[in-house]
């Protein structure tokens, strides 16, 4: 009479249902948090080197796909600020990266850096499918993904252009003739 059959044959499905968005959401807090959080560390000297190769090491060891980085980076390349922050812009971009290439026999990475008009630049280029025209100019929108829903929470390259905008840089992604997308990272170089 009350339907109670049809409720508890519902239920664990309404319960996957609950713990996904409970998970989404813990996500999503998760990251406000990052984003919110205010650097009270007084600004260091940090070698790109060291974040670049700590970066890389960590997202390919948890890589869920082969995938090849190649680092070219000139030695001694710094500049002025956070190091865990810088770290964390590092990770998120090599990690989309990872993401955009997953699907490929041949996944791989370049990171180049120089120095260019007084910035350390970084470039992340792939190999993946691009980035298509409409959503490059919305990349940096927070909450914005590209990625299949419960895979991303749209957070990484906001709260990455943020962290690079309060260090006196510049992030940006363009799309590679030919194949791929390249993410550039401009610093101010470290005055010696």
């Amino acid at each position: 009479e009350l339907r109670i059959d049809r409720i508890l044959a519902d239920m664990p499905h309404l319960i996957d249902g609950m713990i996904e968005g409970a998970e989404r959401t813990r996500d999503i807090v998760d990251a406000l948090k990052r984003f919110s959080a205010v650097d009270k560390m007084t600004p260091e000297r940090v070698s790109l080197n060291e974040v670049v190769e700590r970066s890389v090491r960590w997202v390919v060891q948890s890589a869920s796909a082969k995938f090849a980085v190649d680092v070219d980076l000139p030695p001694d390349l710094q500049c002025s600020g956070s190091s865990g922050q810088l770290q964390q812009v590092v990770m998120n971009l090599v990690q989309n990266a990872s993401d955009a290439v997953a699907n490929r026999a041949d996944a791989r990475l370049r990171v180049s850096g120089s120095i260019e008009n007084g910035m350390a630049t970084l470039r992340f280029t792939d190999n993946g499918p691009g980035i298509s025209e409409e959503h490059l100019s919305r990349l940096f929108e927070p909450f914005f993904t590209t990625k299949p829903v419960g895979q991303g929470t749209g957070l990484g390259l906001s709260i990455s252009y943020g962290i690079v905008e309060r260090h006196g840089g510049k992030l940006s992604a363009r799309n590679v003739p030919g194949n791929g997308a390249e993410f550039i990272l401009a610093l101010p170089v470290e005055s010696r």
